[in-house]
């Protein structure tokens, strides 16, 4: 898998600080409560990541039509670069 891009990066800690943090904590840092642990996610976790995102799971609501595909790939350089680092 190619390097993140920082700036990708950058705008996905933004959007994740606005749509993400509240239930999966600062910086990624899960507190252990009942939602997943985002550091768990693997590079070939990619599909899956975009799937829950998109349609939701368990307790999470789905963000369809809230994050588009740009937003959600820079989620994902978001979490790549924090938990790939």
């Amino acid at each position: 898998e190619p390097a993140v891009d920082p700036e990708r990066a950058a705008k996905g800690e933004t959007l994740y600080a606005d749509y993400c943090s509240t239930c999966h904590g600062f910086e990624l840092k899960n507190t252990g409560g009942v939602t997943f642990d985002l550091r768990r996610l693997r590079p070939a976790d990619h599909e899956r990541f975009v799937n829950s995102v998109l349609n939701g799971k368990s307790q999470m609501p789905p963000w369809r039509g809230v994050l588009d595909a740009e937003q959600i790939e820079s989620i994902w350089a978001f979490i790549r670069a924090t938990v790939d680092r």
